[in-house]
């Protein structure tokens, strides 16, 4: 099915291609494009133009399902951008009555809208309001009546430009309007029940989707609709903008990069948006005050951005100028405090501390310098030094002499005081104090001062020692909690991956493998090369295998889960479990329009499903209850029976053989996850887990920053 699909999608890459070499050659030989009021270049640039555009369409679609093949939304937004790139690239044809782009752009068009919105029900998330799907229902009823209503007029007229197609243009561009309206608001219902991560690109869809489509319906549909046809801006200039759609939605389905765009694209929108509305309500002032002379418009218009261009540009060199400053200051507090943060983290808070020490001891009494010794693993260290003592020449004496001279011997022929740092009898570390200024020795009221100090600078040292030694401790601790919380993450990704492309090849190789070579038996028995009971024998073992091979790829990685999302997928395996089983599972959803990562989804899954046949194969029970919802950010999965319970103290040892329980922890730890389980023999079984959606991405932040 997957080859299929391929072939088909390069089949119809090679139609539009053919389809525009067509249009291409009919325009320049006049084929079937005779009602050219003036020189024909222009309009070939602007069909060129248009060709290109809708080539990029097509060709974002390719890529997009080229990267997911398997997956049921990228193979609708490819059907989605196939048929929006018809629709531009058929544009000038259709205008200029083209036999072929005539209707196919009517055709096409409504298929592109209903295309739209079939899309959105399903992207980001696939549980939308009833009242969405319903209008879906209704609105793939009335286009295809509308488009069977349009091939009717052309078979009853027998001309494809009747007065029918002149209606369908307007009904068409009321249809896009109506659809990318309810495609904006299903957008914005979505933001009300997400993280700030899923907010992010919602966002970016948002704002793609305003900076693709507005211009095309202000300046070209609304006034075409509304107003003279020949005050509007063309088509073909305005269209250019929708080219942002479709890179912003490829970039979202292939990619899982997070951008903040709350600090980076919201304050230049609202810039633009402020731009553009002062430049809408100048230009009513302009047509209200002046209707007869509209003949400067476009000067006056190009006047007055350049105006708003050059005030922008002159507003941001003068408020960087009159801020240089504050900003100056600012970032040199900010500075000072990474550089603080960096001395703790570094343990050269002693530093601070010795400096500290030293500055009250001069403040006590005026002597000629002082340092201060700390010993760090036994090795002597200078912290802070004034005076005769900042060169570190006599200091350096002072700790060769003190190893092996007494220090009254030391004191007297250095001219200096030894203070030292002992703690139970062992030392810490010294204070070197120089003579006082005057010459005169230490009295007793100021030696009871310093050695206070002394005994109170010990007490604070050692508390610095112990603060910079819990600090790399935990530091270190913290470190290999995010690394092997990181490396858990990686290798459950990395066997998820390897889960994934193992049942791709199971599907894409194997299974097609088997079934030619049943076909190959089909053949043969048709042939009467093969007897009837060797034929069934074959026959029944291949179909068991295919049968097993798609099981088997199912169970290694559901690409249900990816493609309709974990209610759906539940549903599925509910329906399953209830017809080959004598079991009814009774589910409850409470979701909303919660965008649940697939990492959390596969997980979810696989846990739920684990829990199902844990239940049918142990509990004898002739009903399981499902329960899923969303609170805040978190998913809450409640999986219950009223089978026979088991003992949980022996279910969860290593050698009690019940793997599919540890493994169900396993996984909700590595998501770092919540799991209660409730049972007894006898009374059932209530298991309750709670799984963060954004389980470590701020951890994972956080780990890089560090």
């Amino acid at each position: 099915m997957t080859i299929k699909l391929k072939l088909i999608s390069l089949l119809l890459l090679f139609f539009f291609v053919l389809l525009n070499i067509y249009y291409t050659y009919a325009f320049l030989y006049g084929t079937d494009f005779s009602k050219l009021d003036a020189d024909p270049m222009p309009q070939l640039h602007q069909l060129i133009i248009l060709s290109a555009i809708g080539f990029l369409f097509v060709c974002n679609g390719i890529y997009c399902y080229i990267v997911k093949p398997h997956s049921i939304i990228t193979e609708r937004y490819f059907y989605l951008m196939f048929a929006a790139g018809l629709t531009i690239s058929s544009a000038i044809p259709s205008g200029i009555e083209n036999v072929v782009g005539r209707p196919l752009e009517i055709v096409v068009a409504l298929l592109t809208t209903l295309f739209l919105f079939h899309f959105f029900l399903h992207f980001p998330v696939t549980t939308k309001p009833n009242f969405f799907k319903h209008t879906y229902v209704f609105l793939r009823c009335l286009i295809l009546f509308v488009a069977s209503a349009y091939l009717l007029s052309i078979i009853i007229f027998r001309n494809i430009y009747n007065p029918l197609a002149e209606l369908l243009r307007y009904f068409i561009i009321i249809f896009i309007i109506f659809a990318l309206t309810l495609c904006f608001i299903l957008i914005i219902l979505l933001l009300k029940s997400n993280s700030s991560m899923v907010k992010n690109q919602l966002y970016i869809l948002i704002s793609s989707f305003f900076l693709s489509f507005f211009p095309v319906i202000c300046f070209s549909l609304i006034p075409y609709i509304f107003f003279d046809s020949q005050n509007h801006i063309p088509f073909y200039y305005s269209i250019i903008s929708v080219i942002i759609f479709p890179f912003s939605v490829t970039y979202m389905l292939t990619r899982q990069d997070i951008i903040d765009v709350r600090l980076k694209v919201i304050p230049i929108i609202s810039k633009m948006g402020t731009g553009l509305l002062s430049l809408i309500l100048t230009n009513a002032l302009f047509f209200v005050w002046f209707q007869n002379h509209l003949n400067p418009f476009y000067r006056i218009n190009l006047l007055i951005i350049t105006g708003i261009v050059l005030f922008h540009i002159f507003s941001r060199l003068f408020t960087s100028w009159s801020n240089r400053r504050m900003i100056n200051k600012a970032q040199e507090i900010k500075r000072e405090k990474h550089l603080i943060m960096q001395q703790v983290f570094n343990g050269q808070h002693l530093k601070s501390c010795s400096r500290l020490i030293i500055n009250l001891i001069h403040q006590t009494t005026e002597i000629n310098g002082a340092c201060l010794v700390w010993k760090q693993k036994q090795i002597p260290k200078i912290y802070f030094s004034t005076g005769i003592f900042t060169n570190d020449v006599l200091t350096h004496e002072i700790l060769n002499r003190i190893n092996y001279e007494q220090r009254e011997q030391i004191q007297k022929r250095l001219s200096v005081v030894i203070l030292p740092f002992s703690d139970q009898g062992t030392i810490k570390g010294w204070i070197f104090l120089g003579q006082k200024k005057n010459g005169a020795r230490f009295d007793k009221n100021e030696r009871t001062l310093i050695e206070g100090i002394c005994s109170d600078a010990l007490d604070l040292l050692k508390s610095s020692v112990v603060l910079s030694q819990m600090g790399s401790e935990l530091e270190k601790t913290r470190n290999q909690s995010y690394s092997h919380e990181h490396f858990n993450r990686l290798l459950m990704n990395t066997l998820d991956e390897n889960k994934r492309n193992l049942s791709i090849y199971l599907h894409d190789e194997v299974l097609q493998n088997v079934i030619l070579l049943e076909n190959r038996i089909d053949s043969l028995h048709s042939s009467h090369k093969m007897d009837d009971s060797a034929y069934h024998e074959v026959k029944e073992s291949l179909m068991n295998t295919i049968y097993e091979i798609r099981e088997k790829s199912r169970e290694l990685h559901p690409f249900i889960v990816e493609d309709l999302g974990l209610e759906q997928s539940v549903q599925a395996i509910k329906k399953r479990l209830q017809t080959n089983y004598n079991v009814i599972v009774d589910t409850d959803y409470k979701l909303g329009m919660k965008i649940i990562p697939k990492t959390i989804e596969l997980a979810a899954f696989r846990i739920i499903k684990e829990l199902l046949y844990n239940s049918i194969k142990h509990a004898s029970a002739p009903l399981v209850a499902v329960s899923l919802k969303c609170v805040d950010c978190y998913l809450i999965i409640i999986v219950s029976d009223h089978g026979k319970g088991f003992d949980l103290s022996s279910a969860l040892n290593a050698t009690s053989g019940h793997i599919g329980l540890l493994s169900v922890q396993k996984s909700v730890d590595l998501m770092n996850g919540l799991c209660e389980m409730n049972t007894s023999p006898g009374n059932g079984t209530t298991i309750h887990i709670t799984l963060p959606l954004d389980w470590n991405d701020e951890r994972d932040n956080q780990y890089h920053l560090n």
